[in-house]
């Protein structure tokens, strides 16, 4: 039974390799189509081009993985029962789930792989790909850290401790005007900027100028323009660079963000979200063995994209909604990220629960 267990993980591995490879190729063909209009416009050499897609694939694969996983283990049972071969694991009175536990031990190694992935490089690379954007591509220099979103500017340097491009507010507003060579000479703060008439407004603010003598004069203003920023609509996704942390540096935004009394529902959701991703990839092993047991001699290629498709879907559309209610503040940020985990888990052992030994 040894032997057949082993059998089985490497023809699952080795359609996993392919999969995950497949995938891959994809994603980098959409990515390199998308830029390839900045790529020419700015010139940028072959080489540094290259860098910029490989960067992206530590993330790319931590995305894929979960339905290259399901897909695989689709195929794998599915060619298994074409060629008779589970007819006969059963006629050799050995019980079908005691030959598929490796399988589910595969699946828990890639999950708890694939965490450390999204947790020590997915970050570094995607920052190194963000880099690249910023030196090539973008015109407003951007970053993101414990902080809030970081943007340069002609006239200085600002700080966002929280965006909603939605409903077109900056949260946490700083301004530092510099003067050359690198001397601040004015700082503005204000707890909260709209998008009004084309350009970004707060309604108060509070204004430091600096004279040469190092003095400050503080004043109140109201109605004080946040100048050098672009549009919401040019800086949208710019929020979204937390994906570039790890979960220490998240957790500690986070905890800063609510210290200064904003809403923080969208990032915890995004922080709990990082630990229960990773384990979709295990809970696809867990609703595909008794998919493709069910399915028996009819499974093959065709029937296996099919489920793997129709699955993945289904779990998108929960994980989306989910995240969209956590995200929202409707339920608990725990509780979305998780949700999907866990009615899929609950899913599958209810399945394996009905398969024939």
């Amino acid at each position: 039974m040894k032997t057949l267990s082993k059998y089985i993980v490497s023809e699952f591995l080795k359609l996993l390799a392919i999969a995950v490879a497949a995938f891959i190729m994809l994603f980098i063909m959409i990515d390199l189509f998308e830029n390839m209009n900045n790529i020419m416009k700015n010139n940028v050499p072959l080489w540094p081009a290259a860098t910029f897609f490989i960067y992206r694939i530590p993330f790319i694969v931590g995305q894929v993985a979960p339905i290259a996983v399901l897909l695989s283990v689709l195929l794998t049972l599915g060619i298994l029962a074409r060629h008779g071969e589970i007819t006969a694991i059963k006629a050799g009175g050995i019980r079908l789930l005691s030959v598929f536990v490796p399988l589910f031990i595969t699946g828990a190694v890639i999950s708890a792989g694939l965490f450390m992935l999204s947790e020590y490089v997915a970050p570094i690379t995607l920052r190194k790909a963000d880099a690249f954007r910023r030196t090539w591509f973008s015109a407003q220099k951007r970053s993101f850290g414990a902080e809030g979103i970081w943007l340069r500017t002609d006239s200085g340097i600002v700080n966002i401790r929280q965006a909603d491009f939605r409903k077109k507010e900056l949260h946490g507003v700083t301004v530092f005007t510099i003067a050359k060579p690198f001397v601040i000479a004015g700082r503005m703060f204000a707890r909260e900027a709209v998008w009004k008439n084309g350009g970004w407004v707060a309604d108060e603010a509070v204004v430091w100028t600096f004279d040469k003598d190092g003095r400050a004069v503080k004043t109140r203003e109201k109605g004080a323009g946040v100048n050098g920023l672009y549009s919401p609509e040019e800086l949208s996704g710019v929020e979204d660079i937390q994906k570039n942390m790890n979960l220490s540096e998240l957790r500690r935004y986070v905890k800063n963000l609510e210290a200064e009394g904003y809403e923080a529902f969208k990032y915890k959701t995004d922080l709990y979200g990082r630990a229960a991703f990773p384990l979709v990839s295990f809970i696809m092993v867990f609703v595909g063995v008794p998919f493709a047991l069910k399915t028996g001699r009819h499974s093959g290629i065709a029937v296996g994209i099919g489920l793997s498709v129709a699955i993945a879907f289904s779990y998108w559309v929960i994980f989306a909604l989910s995240r969209s209610l956590g995200s929202n503040g409707v339920v608990p940020p725990v509780v979305a990220a998780f949700f999907p985990d866990v009615l899929f888990l609950a899913a599958g052992a209810f399945m394996l629960g009905y398969v024939k030994e």
